[in-house]
C-alpha cells in the first residue's frame, strides 16, 4: 500500500500548475484542429462553392473553435448526397405520374353505344348503362359481350343469361 500511496504523491509533485495549462492548451489545439478537419469534409459533402467553402474554413480556422456555432448556422441544411437523392425521388414522383396517366390511356376503350371513355376494369358504361364486359360461365375470365365463345376457355357463351344480366343490372 505503502508503494501505491508514493507513487501518488510523486504525480502530485510533477503536476504544476504550468504543467496543467501547458495540458490544456494542448487540448484546446486537438480539439481545434479536429473541428477543422470535420468542418472541411462537412463543407465539401455540402456544397461544390468553393467560395463557401473557403469562408467556412476561415471561420473555423481564424475565429478559434467557439465560432463553430456560426457555421453551423451558414452551412447548407442538406448535403450534396441528400440532394440527388430528393432530385431522383422527385423525378421518380414525377415518372410515375407520366406512366399512370399513358397506363390510363392504354388501358381505356370507348363504349361500343355512346362512345364513352371507358377504363378497361368497366364491365358497365356509366353514361348509357350498356354492358360492356361480361364473364364467362366456366372460366370465370372477363370476356366482350359481343363474343360468341370464350376464347380463354373455348365454351359458348349463352345468350339467354346475358340478356338475363341485362335486366338484372336494369332492375338495379
Amino acid at each position: 500500500m505503502n508503494s501505491f500511496d508514493d507513487l501518488l504523491k510523486a504525480f502530485y509533485e510533477i503536476i504544476t500548475f504550468d504543467l496543467f495549462i501547458k495540458l490544456v492548451v494542448i487540448y484546446f489545439f486537438i480539439i481545434w484542429i479536429s473541428i477543422i478537419v470535420w468542418v472541411l469534409k462537412d463543407i465539401t459533402n455540402r456544397t461544390n462553392s468553393l467560395m463557401l467553402q473557403l469562408l467556412s474554413l476561415f471561420i473555423v480556422v481564424f475565429l478559434t473553435p467557439l465560432w463553430v456555432f456560426l457555421y453551423l448556422l451558414i452551412r447548407p441544411g442538406k448535403t450534396n448526397l441528400e440532394k440527388m437523392y430528393r432530385e431522383i425521388d422527385d423525378n421518380l414522383d414525377l415518372l410515375s405520374t407520366i406512366m399512370k396517366d399513358k397506363y390510363w390511356v392504354c388501358e381505356t376503350t370507348r363504349c361500343p353505344n355512346c362512345s364513352t371513355k371507358l377504363s378497361s376494369d368497366f364491365k358497365y358504361c356509366p353514361v348509357c348503362s350498356i354492358k360492356v364486359k361480361t364473364t364467362c360461365r366456366e372460366c370465370k375470365k372477363e370476356i366482350d359481350p359481343d363474343w360468341k365463345v370464350c376464347p380463354y376457355c373455348s365454351k359458348k357463351v349463352k345468350e339467354k343469361e346475358e340478356d338475363q344480366d341485362k335486366k338484372n343490372h336494369k332492375k338495379d
